[in-house]
């Protein structure tokens, strides 16, 4: 826990097992992807998320899983918008999947599912990693890893992760490469950038190249020029009064109509659509996104969680009759309830593996 802020990082290396947990705020785009799973859960308000080209409206205690290089942002639609984010890095999946296979995890939750015992089950172990974090006892961190095999278990179904072409691949192999490419599209998005330019500065020719950017990042050179420029153009939308052909131009975009095109196909609506829809609170929420996070004594966000922990489908704030924080006795004592059942289940695994052992 950093500074009393709900938010950690956990590694156990021997488990390949490297988490970052934390609650934040959300206000207006930030489009991005990145090399981990992320599992999101809106804790308060409603939150629009945009993910390969699909649009979502997620109310309270929804969910949804991003794969890895899946490009997304999310959209504050009311005040005080929050959401419990854990990422975990796809390594975890060596052991279950292979080094060489494509992962492609699927999870979205609607009105209809919002209580289905399987989501209730991730709402309460995100909320029993995000107290447990706080104690670093060897016993605690058994606890964790327990809670956090069991929120895998529910995330995963049998049969699950083996997709089409376009999921992630595991194998790390050939990222130098790819990082070169990646960091030269950084620095020069903003004019016109083609294949013939990345081989030229690099020495690889355009069909290896193209190549790599399918294998490694899962979508094509020109879809990831775009994902660059939009990130860039659309911050800019939000934080700045230019005009939306300006910031077109500005961004490495063809024209107006490009950007037009780029930006509907990617968030289903059009650059000055977004802007109208951008709230006081929105920009507010930007001038400190990811820098500062949910206080752990925030009382909304402790009744949440204590209330997953409980075992509340709905995580029901109100339903938690007095103020409580993630960490006080009653949450604890919800948690201690949980981590004796597991400990239960894990004497008797242990009991059966000892007895198989000895015939």
């Amino acid at each position: 826990m950093q500074d009393g802020q709900l938010h950690y990082r956990y590694e156990n290396a021997s488990a390949n097992l490297r988490l970052e947990h934390y609650v934040y705020r959300i206000g207006s785009y930030h489009y991005n992807w990145h090399t981990d799973f992320e599992l999101l859960v809106v804790v308060k308000g409603s939150v629009e998320l945009c993910a390969s080209g699909a649009r979502y409206v997620l109310d309270e205690d929804d969910m949804i899983l991003i794969n890895p290089n899946e490009g997304h942002a999310t959209l504050g639609l009311r005040q005080d918008n929050t959401a419990m984010v854990l990422h975990i890095d796809p390594a975890f999946f060596r052991g279950y999947f292979g080094t060489d296979e494509m992962v492609s995890l699927r999870l979205v939750s609607d009105p209809a599912r919002r209580s289905d015992p399987r989501l209730a089950t991730i709402r309460r172990c995100l909320a029993q990693l995000m107290v447990l974090s706080a104690r670093s006892d060897p016993a605690s961190r058994l606890h964790y890893d327990a809670s956090f095999y069991r929120l895998m278990s529910a995330i995963v179904p049998e049969g699950s992760g083996r997709e089409d072409a376009d999921t992630f691949r595991i194998d790390h192999g050939g990222n130098d490469v790819v990082n070169k490419l990646v960091a030269y599209i950084e620095r020069n998005y903003r004019r016109r950038v083609t294949l013939a330019d990345l081989a030229r500065k690099t020495g690889y020719n355009t069909s290896y190249i193209s190549q790599l950017f399918k294998d490694k990042l899962g979508i094509n050179f020109s879809d990831y020029l775009t994902r660059v420029r939009l990130a860039a153009a659309t911050a800019a939308l939000s934080s700045s009064d230019a005009r939306v052909s300006d910031i077109a131009a500005e961004y490495g975009f063809a024209d107006l109509k490009a950007f037009n095109a780029a930006f509907k196909k990617t968030f289903g609506k059009s650059p000055t659509e977004y802007r109208g829809l951008l709230s006081a609170d929105n920009r507010a929420t930007d001038t400190v996104f990811k820098q500062v996070f949910v206080s752990a004594d925030d009382e909304y966000v402790g009744m949440k969680l204590a209330g997953y922990i409980a075992g509340r489908s709905d995580g029901d704030a109100a339903a938690v009759t007095r103020k409580t924080t993630p960490f006080d006795d009653k949450a604890l004592d919800d948690l201690r309830r949980s981590l004796e059942e597991m400990r239960s289940s894990l004497e008797q695994a242990t009991a059966i593996a000892a007895e198989l052992t000895t015939h």
